[in-house]
């Protein structure tokens, strides 16, 4: 399911609620595009499940003090903001819309 919002973005349902448990991810596909859900102290996060180092898929990897870890190599990042923790690279992030028990991602 698939709404156009006012500001010309697109809202994806992607997951009911009940999926995904504190602690846990997710990976779901929208237009293509894998997206890695993770639900952290029970707010929702939701960034592109491709590490660019080398593809690593982040949705596997696990999540401490806000950061997730991708599980090939390690590599470090923000789940709010995206950031590499010690480096420049960024990944891209999707803002989460939870309406009832619907999980949707604004694209």
């Amino acid at each position: 399911m698939s709404d156009t919002t006012a500001d010309d973005t697109t809202l994806h349902r992607v997951a009911d609620v009940d999926e995904i448990e504190e602690g846990d991810s997710l990976i779901v596909e929208v237009d293509d595009e894998q997206i890695a859900l993770f639900v952290v102290d029970g707010e929702y996060y939701a960034l592109s499940n491709v590490c660019p180092h080398q593809g690593g898929p982040l949705g596997n990897g696990r999540v401490e003090e806000n950061c997730v870890y991708c599980p090939w190599h390690g590599w470090q990042f923000d789940i709010e903001s995206g950031e590499h923790v010690q480096g420049d690279d960024v990944v891209p992030t999707y803002e989460v819309v939870v309406e009832g028990t619907d999980v949707s991602l604004k694209l």
